[in-house]
């Protein structure tokens, strides 16, 4: 097995190697990447605020809350590693990737409409299940179409370009909370389902995957000589231990941002959707600009300034004490929040072969998923036995580990910068 390990791995760099010049992207085509990504951002501005105040009509448990809202992050340990393996290694008349994401368009499509016509908290749960699935079907394939398209010193712009489109999805969609939630529930979820399945899936079908690109080569079959091909790409383990420390305190706290709004400090439900929504639109201005700076500057000296800067930025929002204040230090958050996003993502495209690039973005998916199960439970637990407050500064304390253990990171040997 170690030798047949060489032999495959050997190839499938070669086979990277061998690749084609990829042309520089278009801007038309970095405004179709973030017109699909716009749509997954109108499922996670839903998970994000609208599924948690649904929810919290059901039960008074925010236990039971997290447990459904945890639903994510469980698929996201299941799905992404399975779907990336098998995206990189597809091949079909819509390429490798466009067919996992339609097909989990449209699951999301069926699972939010029936969301909104479910009034008991067991089938709500069941339609979450469904909703979650279908998100990480196709989300793996979608951010492997970027590294496809892109050439390595393009990556942090037009993952900027990318997030800045997306993040117009999670505005809108918060808008769209504060003037419907009180008054029109039903029309949030027939909104969030057709926007966001529609956009995903026209976004994709628009753009063209690049002629030429081989399946990656199969790996050898026991699972012990491919954690052994894992464990070859060292920067890329290390990167992915680091990555889930700093998403570990993000979603302890963004799982229950607008009930800490809501609950601890008294704002109205309608109003507390402004808090994600500053947050969201001070991210979306600083997307694109962190995306060009990331380009003409060191990735791992950058990430570093941004996640020390966002574990700052958390604490302060745990001390606020009226809604103005929490308003300013959520919109602060969205600056670090958006360097780590674009830059992040360029930096560990840096660090993996090119060949299994779903494979490790399924990978990556995994661990931020795995955070993102085990975030919201911490965060429950902390809460009913400590008040909100509780969550802020265990939060920082994860992110600042991961900013530790980010400095053991080096760079991918020939990574194109």
């Amino acid at each position: 097995p170690g030798s047949d390990l060489r032999r495959d791995d050997g190839a499938m760099r070669q086979q990277g190697e061998a690749a084609p010049t990829r042309d520089p992207l278009t801007p038309g085509q970095m405004l179709l990447l973030g017109v699909g990504w716009f749509g997954f951002q109108v499922f996670w501005a839903f998970h994000g605020a609208t599924l948690p105040l649904f929810l919290a009509g059901l039960t008074d448990s925010k236990f039971r809350i997290s447990l459904v809202l945890g639903l994510s992050g469980l698929f996201g340990v299941l799905v992404p590693p399975v779907v990336g393996y098998l995206s990189d290694r597809t091949s079909s008349r819509l390429g490798r990737r466009s067919p996992f994401v339609v097909a989990g368009m449209i699951g999301m499509l069926v699972s939010v409409l029936a969301l909104g016509r479910l009034t008991d908290f067991a089938p709500v749960a069941a339609a979450a299940a469904l909703m979650y699935l279908s998100l990480r079907l196709g989300e793996t394939p979608f951010l492997s179409l970027l590294p496809d398209l892109t050439p390595a010193p393009q990556r942090s712009t037009a993952s900027g370009v990318m997030n800045l489109v997306g993040s117009i999805g999670l505005i809108l969609c918060f808008v769209a909370g504060a003037l419907l939630w009180e008054h029109n529930q039903p029309a949030m979820f027939v909104l969030v389902a057709c926007a966001g399945a529609g956009s995903t899936i026209a976004g994709v079908l628009l753009l063209r995957e690049p002629p030429g690109v081989r399946a990656a080569a199969a790996l050898p079959a026991t699972p012990a000589a491919w954690l052994r091909s894992l464990a070859g790409e060292r920067d890329a383990v290390r990167f992915l231990l680091a990555q889930s420390f700093w998403w570990l305190g993000f979603w302890m706290i963004s799982s229950f941002l607008v009930l800490f709004a809501a609950e601890a400090l008294g704002v109205p439900e309608g109003r507390s959707f402004f808090v994600p929504l500053v947050f969201s639109l001070v991210a979306t201005v600083a997307m694109l600009p962190a995306g060009m700076i990331g380009d003409r500057l060191d990735h791992r000296l950058l990430l570093s300034a941004a996640v020390g800067l966002w574990a700052v930025s958390g604490l302060l929002v745990g001390i606020t004490q009226n809604l103005p204040q929490l308003l300013l230090a959520a919109g602060f958050t969205g600056v670090p929040f958006a360097a780590v996003m674009v830059v992040g993502y360029a930096y560990f495209l840096d660090l993996i072969p090119a060949p299994r690039t779903a494979e490790f973005m399924g990978i990556s998916i995994l661990t931020g998923a795995l955070a993102q199960f085990l975030g919201p439970l911490l965060g429950g637990q902390l809460i009913d036995a400590l008040g909100y407050r509780a969550i802020f500064p265990a939060a920082a304390a994860f992110q600042l580990t991961g900013l530790i253990l980010l400095q053991r990171v080096g760079h991918r040997a020939g990574a194109a910068r």
